[in-house]
């Protein structure tokens, strides 16, 4: 399963393998390069349920921007249930979700989070997100490295204001649902990355 594919000159682009699915959270550049993915994925861009390999997808529909749309677009926010883990991938999500979206979010064991303060909401909003949710993992997304992105805030702008530990960032993370973390933990992703 694949997130928000980007082309190689905008960010962290490694081995995607064979994705069976890629869920695109809108059709920004930078989020929906699916041109060269290997394989026929099964490619979902916007709100609904789908039911894939097992796993079960919501995408609920948001804004890319605090004003209902009008300057950045549309964003979906996809909900991810499979082999007893649920997470949450945020996309480029511009404004506070409303209560009904949060309900809907449910309990998240895994969320990942735009967290660059720009072209999304706040740090103070993701934090807000965060908080909201509680989930055992949160993987930071969206911010600036030493490759790309100068314009976004760095990840530990994020990290400090959680008040939480910075983590050494990590190639891997092996995840099921007996191995999750009893407290929350702020799991950065090198660009080698991949969650398993």
């Amino acid at each position: 399963m694949v997130f928000d594919p980007c082309p190689a000159d905008l960010g962290c682009v490694t081995r995607w393998g064979t994705p069976q699915v890629v869920l695109i959270s809108h059709p920004h550049r930078g989020h929906s390069c699916i041109e060269g993915l290997p394989g026929n994925a099964r490619v979902f861009t916007g709100p609904g349920e789908y039911e894939v390999g097992g796993a079960f997808i919501t995408g609920l529909g948001c804004f890319h921007d605090d004003q209902h749309g009008a300057s950045r677009g549309k964003n979906t926010v996809y909900v991810v249930e499979m082999e007893g883990v649920r997470l949450c991938h945020a996309g480029d999500l511009g404004h506070p979700p409303a209560a009904t979206t949060l309900k809907e979010m449910g309990k998240v064991d895994i969320l990942f989070v735009p967290v660059g303060d720009v072209t999304t909401f706040s740090v103070a909003e993701a934090r807000a997100l965060v908080r909201a949710l509680q989930p055992r993992y949160v993987m930071p997304m969206h911010y600036r490295t030493e490759h790309a992105r100068p314009d976004l805030e760095p990840v530990d702008t994020f990290v400090t204001a959680m008040g939480l530990q910075p983590s050494e960032p990590r190639s891997r993370i092996s995840v099921s649902s007996t191995s999750l973390p009893l407290n929350m933990q702020v799991a950065v992703m090198t660009c080698e990355g991949r969650v398993g």
